[in-house]
């Protein structure tokens, strides 16, 4: 601001950042803009579905290795499991005979099986397994 000699003040206009001599960028036509962010997006599209296959390979890794780790315990638990019967079975036939021990751990494994194949179908048919259930 500048004072005269009446107390007005006078205010100078802002000069901008570039000189009257320096000439403004180029701007781009708007066409070639919107061409160059169709190709931008068009580049982070594939850059995203290269980082998901990425990841995806990478998980699919990890889950074949659990999967594997999840087999074995099953059959090692399965296996348990028959050596349990055998067990059952060799101690009842000193008490009871072959056939009475027999009929005896597999009636009651089978008795076991049911009702908890009982219970889940119970637990299943409560699922809500349809958009239009009523519950």
């Amino acid at each position: 601001m500048l004072a005269d000699g009446d107390n007005t003040a006078v205010i100078e206009p802002e000069t901008s950042e570039l000189d009257a001599t320096e000439t403004r960028p180029e701007e781009k036509p708007l066409k070639l803009q919107v061409s160059d962010l169709v190709e931008d997006a068009r580049t982070l599209a594939l850059a995203e579905v290269e980082y998901y296959k990425t990841k995806l390979s990478v998980n699919m890794a990890a889950t074949k290795t659990v999967l594997g780790l999840f087999g074995v315990a099953i059959t090692m638990a399965l296996t348990a499991i028959v050596a349990l019967i055998l067990g059952l079975l060799l101690i009842a036939d000193y008490y009871l005979g072959p056939i009475a021990a027999t009929g005896l751990v597999t009636g009651s494994f089978i008795l076991i099986a049911a009702l908890m194949g009982k219970m889940a179908i119970n637990r299943a048919r409560k699922l809500p397994l349809s958009e239009n259930s009523d519950e």
